[in-house]
């Protein structure tokens, strides 16, 4: 139920303060973000890093991640990050990592989140603070973002001993 909730709030919030009118220039990012998510379900089906424990079954809570919560995350996120100042970038940056991080701390005392493979919260909180630096380098240079994601993506197969091949 809390999950529920958790998405209740997400669209609410987006519904209040998400940037509806530019949607459009947002999108290219959502779409990143949501394939990136989705690329990690595919090459991580046999051997997951992080999973999601909830009322519905897995695969449409998968989707509705990608397709529901990612982007109301995007229109939160982008519109409000700061034009100058690097402080302020990094502040916006944590604090955004912060409140992914806090939300999953939450929920794994409530059992609704499990690491297994090695994962631990601490590679959360520092891929948190990778993945919301990287929607912005996205939404001002795909390019870089595509690269870095590859590379990123590639050493997390490495060091975590992902296999490419599914069973």
């Amino acid at each position: 139920m809390e999950d529920v909730l958790l998405t209740i709030i997400t669209i609410a919030s987006t519904w209040k303060w998400g940037d509806w009118r530019h949607w459009k220039q947002y999108y290219s990012t959502i779409l990143f973000w949501s394939l990136g998510n989705f690329i990690y379900l595919y090459l991580t089906i046999d051997k997951p890093l992080w999973e999601f424990s909830t009322i519905i079954p897995k695969s449409l809570a998968d989707l509705l991640m990608g397709l529901l919560i990612f982007p109301c995350v995007c229109l939160l996120f982008l519109p409000y990050f700061p034009d100058k100042g690097i402080v302020k970038k990094l502040l916006y940056i944590c604090l955004w990592a912060f409140l992914f991080s806090f939300i999953e701390l939450w929920a794994l005392q409530i059992h609704h989140f499990f690491y297994s493979n090695g994962w631990k919260f601490l590679y959360s909180v520092i891929f948190n603070l990778g993945m919301f630096t990287l929607l912005q380098i996205h939404y001002k240079e795909p390019r870089w973002a595509w690269i870095i994601s590859l590379i990123t993506g590639v050493t997390i197969m490495i060091i975590f001993k992902i296999p490419l091949n599914h069973k």
